[in-house]
């Protein structure tokens, strides 16, 4: 009996056990490849994440947006300190 496969637009003839053990191993090479691959991207991620905070950290900085942010905050605290100190002052 001959059976055959169709996957991703190529026909397989698997007409006995070696021919399906021999498209197992294509596979299993097949796999491993892609798992090695997304292992080299998986390490370049830390890399692009960094580089991505770093130049929008910086675009900020250029921009003011940070320092304007730090500024505002730093007002906050202060007043919120300030008003906590005058209200100990006052009990």
């Amino acid at each position: 009996m001959q059976t055959a496969i169709t996957m991703n637009k190529k026909e397989l003839n698997i007409r006995n056990i070696e021919d399906l053990e021999r498209e197992e191993r294509k596979v299993i090479k097949r796999i491993k490849r892609q798992e090695a691959e997304l292992g080299e991207r998986f390490k370049q991620l830390p890399e692009e994440i960094v580089t991505t905070g770093v130049t929008r950290l910086v675009t900020a900085i250029i921009e003011g947006s940070a320092l304007k942010s730090l500024l505002d905050t730093a007002k906050k605290i202060g007043k919120n300190a300030l008003s906590s100190l005058l209200n100990t002052l006052k009990s």
